[in-house]
């Protein structure tokens, strides 16, 4: 029993040093596999085979599945930030509420460049210039920013269904059959569920926010103008036309969503003596999150590139900043894939996935702690679904469309403790903010809340069998 206790220990004891090294600054290609290796000889076990094997064996593992996704996601990204498209739709809708409203039409372009696909770090990039003219028109505390984008970003809209984001495409990879290996769910799983759990977080989120800033007002905070403040470059050239600009979204969506359906049912009606190749092609038309982005990155370049002065330097420089974010979140996957074989990981996914009671709270519990230990929902989607799946779904017999929108929600949760890379770069890099001052209402609303609507995400599917 004590045993047990010392090796829990030296796990979260790894764990939180990781938080906190992240947290100062330190770059997570040298902290990640740092804590991988200090734990590990704390664990008593061989650092040189637990590097070289499992931890890269995560990392390698997660580039090979996600990097395609994530270095489109960054092109698209960057092809909307350089013609000024994304910062277009944010100052769209920021208009669309006034100054007045400073904090919703942040949270609402944020939201709307997310859920077309945009990239987080760009949605980042994009929507602080414009947040900083509003909350500077409204006399609001700057140190709210970092929240309102985080909350448009990645709670809602991330993990809801048919968001071509990481986070909402991960399951597929993983929930197949493992006779025939046909994929059990889609990107729209559970989306009655989700539809629902998206409303109550946004609106309670929002009233947060919205209380959180007249609190600080009537203490007499307010805005605390900088030299460092400026209109970015894409806000320069001019706005994009509203159809333009959503166009490339649109066909994001539009790619993810309703291609393949409208693929498979165009099949039924070619013949297959007559046209054998068009009716496999289009019976067995792929419903991709790569494939949907890089459609998007194509109507991007054919409706945007008259306004990029460089396109294929922005090719280069989005697919090498895809390849850092992917990189990133590998050096934190392979922490998990280190420790995930150590006696403590093990204490911990046996009293998780063995709870009594309802098989989805056990795995929503487990995806998070996971999320949390790789500091990263995608991260800790990648570590978790290998080991629940055959629990949940070949064991149990859970729903694969249920199992696929818990595990998304709930990743979304302790997955943004300080130590998130995109937390990190949202504070310190974009909006040059501390942890001590802006992160407490991110934490409300990025963590508590999902947490909450992974709460009720549940109790749905089991007051809705016919939703699952």
């Amino acid at each position: 029993m004590i045993a047990d206790a010392c090796f829990l220990l030296v796990l979260f004891g790894g764990l939180a040093l990781l938080m906190i090294l992240v947290v100062r600054g330190k770059s997570i290609f040298v902290v990640a596999p740092l804590c991988a290796l200090l734990v590990t000889v704390l664990s008593g076990e061989d650092p040189v085979a637990r590097m070289t094997g499992p931890y890269m064996e995560g990392f390698s593992q997660y580039v090979k599945q996600f990097y395609l996704l994530f270095a489109l996601g960054a092109v698209f990204g960057k092809l909307m930030d350089r013609s000024g498209a994304a910062s277009s739709v944010a100052t769209l809708v920021a208009h669309r509420f006034g100054a007045h409203r400073a904090c919703l039409a942040v949270v609402l372009a944020s939201a709307v460049l997310t859920y077309g696909g945009v990239s987080l770090f760009v949605v980042g990039f994009s929507v602080y210039p414009l947040a900083v003219q509003l909350f500077r028109a409204a006399n609001l505390p700057r140190q709210f920013i970092p929240a309102a984008i985080a909350f448009g970003s990645i709670t809602f809209t991330m993990t809801s269904a048919g968001s071509p984001e990481v986070q909402n495409l991960i399951p597929m990879k993983y929930l197949i059959d493992k006779t025939t290996s046909e994929c059990l769910t889609d990107a729209r799983a559970g989306w009655q569920v989700s539809l629902i759990v998206a409303a109550l977080m946004f609106g309670l989120g929002q009233w947060y926010l919205d209380r959180a800033i007249r609190q600080a007002t009537k203490l007499g905070g307010h805005f605390e103008p900088r030299e460092s403040d400026r209109v970015s470059e894409a806000h320069s050239k001019g706005n994009v036309g509203f159809l333009m600009a959503t166009c490339p979204l649109l066909a994001t969506l539009l790619s993810l969503n309703l291609l393949p359906w409208i693929c498979h049912r165009a099949a039924e009606s070619v013949s297959v003596e007559s046209f054998p190749r068009l009716h496999a092609v289009l019976e067995k038309f792929p419903e991709d999150g790569t494939l949907a982005i890089f459609l998007g990155v194509i109507v991007a370049v054919i409706l945007l590139h008259h306004r990029i002065d460089n396109l294929w330097g922005c090719f280069g420089e989005g697919f090498l900043n895809g390849l850092l974010a992917v990189g990133s979140t590998s050096a934190v996957v392979g922490f998990g894939y280190a420790v995930r074989d150590l006696r403590a990981f093990h204490l911990v996914e046996d009293w998780v996935t063995h709870l009594p009671g309802d098989p989805l709270i056990s795995a929503a519990l487990a995806v998070a702690i996971i999320a949390a230990i790789a500091g990263s929902a995608s991260g800790g989607q990648a570590i978790a679904l290998p080991i629940i799946k055959p629990i949940y779904l070949d064991e149990m017999g859970v729903s694969p469309r249920a199992l696929h929108r818990i595990v998304a929600i709930s990743s979304g949760t302790l997955d943004s403790l300080p130590a998130n890379g995109y937390l990190v770069m949202l504070i310190r890099e974009i909006c040059g903010e501390t942890h001590a001052r802006a992160y407490y209402p991110i934490f409300i609303t990025t963590v508590l809340i999902p947490a909450g609507g992974t709460v009720v995400a549940i109790a749905l599917f089991n007051c809705f069998p016919q939703w699952n």
